[in-house]
């Protein structure tokens, strides 16, 4: 398990803390209660969410409902799949390899097929973003250079593809997660905690926050029944490797599984003046949250999160109002949650514990792995 750094406070830093201290004394009127805290008790009962569909073979760790009716769905490799790694479901319950067989190969050329994939994302022009790591197992070496892969799902056809820069990767470095806005696609490293920022348009990649506290795993992924520790008995270590970007790209928000919820500005990825002290202050702890398996973000930037700790979905609004929308014991490791649009919210019980993702030699999965839907609350939180 990673150590976290100790951490000094700048001046400006205890400003704000000072400003922060005078604004919390003010009547409790001036901001609701509810702000803070993420509830305890879930707003919807267990028949809110529905059983979707199964598998008996694929351990899915990503859902996202296209307008269409369709829905992608990820089974990487280094969770012990075998097979294709990214499906697509048909409206008639129909799953195929997608955008074909071929990018979905096994073997052939690494420029040209999934390797490892790690993370998909829908942009607004409708095209699918794929993260491919090119990892298959995380605790050996990459079988393949990173790239992402941009699909046209319209007509079920690859785009491009952009290679990740080798000199924005460090020795043990391992892609995971992907957010797109415009021209540039952000990227964690959750084997060497970083952040890259890749411009699409040319293909270059700069590494920025190496290191940074907020990104490492400082904290044990917590289940409902304790820690998870890998095949050597230590605590499994993932750095940050959960990403989105708001509807207008002016943020980003980034967590390693088991550390805080940090928020960051997009502007200081393009700031020629900042200096690395401003970098070190750019990052905001935005939210306590539990150990998550993953999140997504809806039109308006409510953040949607699935709870690993407590088998739950929260969400957060933009306005940092927390929601627990449903606990439920069914929801065993729930992963990246997917939103339809309509009112629903689908995520896989993923059961990553007891897959090979940390190194044990044998799954211990309870079949077949579940995909749910939950009708989403239409009414505004309690007050």
């Amino acid at each position: 398990m990673t150590v976290p750094f100790p951490r000094s406070y700048s001046p400006i830093r205890r400003a704000v803390f000072g400003v922060l201290a005078a604004w919390l004394a003010l009547p409790l009127a001036s901001a609701p209660a509810w702000a803070l805290h993420m509830p305890k008790v879930a707003e919807l009962p267990a028949s809110a969410l529905q059983p979707f569909m199964q598998s008996s073979s694929q351990i899915w760790d990503a859902v996202l409902p296209l307008p269409d009716g369709r829905m992608l769905l990820e089974a990487p490799a280094w969770v012990g799949n075998t097979g294709p790694q990214l499906f697509v479901r048909d409206t008639d319950g129909q799953l195929a390899a997608w955008p074909n067989a071929a990018w979905n190969a096994p073997e052939g050329d690494a420029q040209s097929r999934f390797v490892g994939l790690g993370g998909l994302t829908r942009t607004a022009d409708g095209h699918i973003w794929v993260l491919d790591s090119g990892v298959t197992n995380r605790k050996n070496r990459p079988v393949a250079a990173p790239k992402l892969v941009e699909i046209d799902p319209g007509t079920n056809t690859v785009f491009r593809t952009v290679p990740v820069q080798a000199s924005a990767l460090r020795p043990g470095s391992i892609l995971s997660g992907i957010a797109v806005h415009g021209t540039t696609a952000y990227v964690p490293d959750s084997g060497v905690a970083g952040l890259l920022v890749i411009d699409i348009a040319t293909a270059t990649a700069r590494r920025f926050l190496d290191h940074h506290p907020d990104l490492i795993a400082s904290r044990p992924i917590v289940t409902p029944t304790g820690p998870v520790r890998d095949n050597t008995g230590r605590y499994a270590a993932v750095d940050a490797s959960m990403i989105a970007v708001s509807p207008d790209g002016t943020w980003i928000v980034l967590q390693a599984p088991g550390q805080y919820l940090s928020r960051v500005s997009t502007s200081i990825f393009t700031d020629p003046d900042i200096t690395p002290a401003a970098f070190e202050e750019s990052v905001t702890q935005w939210f306590k949250t539990p150990s998550l398996g993953g999140m997504a973000i809806d039109n308006d930037g409510t953040l949607y999160w699935s709870d690993i700790t407590t088998s739950s979905i929260l969400s957060y609004t933009t306005g940092r109002v927390p929601r627990r929308l449903i606990t439920d014991p069914r929801l065993q490791w729930p992963t990246t949650p997917g939103l339809d649009g309509h009112g629903h919210l689908y995520v896989s019980a993923s059961q990553l514990n007891h897959s090979k993702a940390f190194g044990a030699p044998s799954a211990t999965i309870a079949w077949p792995v579940t995909i749910y839907e939950l009708t989403l609350p239409t009414t505004p939180p309690p007050g």
